[in-house]
């Protein structure tokens, strides 16, 4: 995989709201299965165990997402879970940087 294919959370999430919002059926499945729709959509195997939950705001019910507090991290979950053009969902998709320093006060990771 080059630099050129490597998708940034923000840049997935963008592809599948649009697929989502033209094929009907797509959205179905990616509310059902979403590892197994990114797999065959887009290439990309999420680790086991990893969960991953997608869900649909309507007009009468939108979702807040908390993201995880670093400061409850561990340095080894923190540099798994490092945001960055190389990071989806915690998983590292292309070159990751072997160590990544824990930041000094709270961040927001994608």
């Amino acid at each position: 995989m080059n630099m050129k294919d490597i998708l940034t959370r923000e840049q997935l999430q963008a592809k599948i709201v649009e697929k989502a919002w033209q094929d009907e059926n797509f959205k179905k499945e990616v509310l059902a299965n979403p590892g197994k729709v990114i797999a065959n959509e887009f290439g990309v195997q999420l680790p086991p165990d990893l969960e991953l939950k997608v869900v649909a705001e309507t007009a009468k019910v939108k979702y807040l997402v908390l993201p995880v507090n670093p400061d409850e991290l561990t340095d080894e979950q923190l540099d798994s879970v490092a945001g960055g053009d190389f990071m989806l969902f915690g998983l590292c998709i292309g070159k990751c940087s072997p160590k990544i320093e824990k930041p000094a006060g709270p961040t927001i990771r994608p």
